[in-house]
């Protein structure tokens, strides 16, 4: 068993998301990992990780909310990330240019005798 397999808990030490908790969700090559957990789900290089000795029972490319619920079951932090709320204003509807020839003339001025 190697030391960067899937399920393995570990420490974000390089990016956005230093110091972060993360998972092991599947392993590409040796070089890189896709991780997911209190993080984005991406595809990270293992020497930005730094491993714990935390194993979670989830299998290879399991999704989001399993991550979410084994790190649960382990009582370890979960952020969870707020949900988008959808905008229920219309949006104004765009003016048409008016071109030069359609604009309104000025009014004329009335001159003294």
């Amino acid at each position: 068993m190697s030391l960067m397999d899937v399920g393995r808990v570990c420490y974000k030490i390089a990016g956005r998301e230093a110091g972060k908790l993360c998972v092991i969700v599947d392993v590409k090559d040796r070089k890189f990992v896709i991780i997911d957990g209190n993080v984005r789900r991406k595809l990270c290089n293992v020497s930005h990780l730094e491993p714990t000795d935390i194993i979670l029972k989830i299998k290879k490319g399991a999704s989001t909310s399993e991550v979410h619920a084994a790190l649960q079951k382990e009582k370890l932090e979960v952020k969870e990330k707020k949900k988008k709320e959808k905008k229920t204003a219309e949006k104004p509807k765009k003016k048409r240019k008016i071109s030069s020839k359609e604009k309104v003339p000025k009014k004329e001025v009335k001159k003294k005798k």
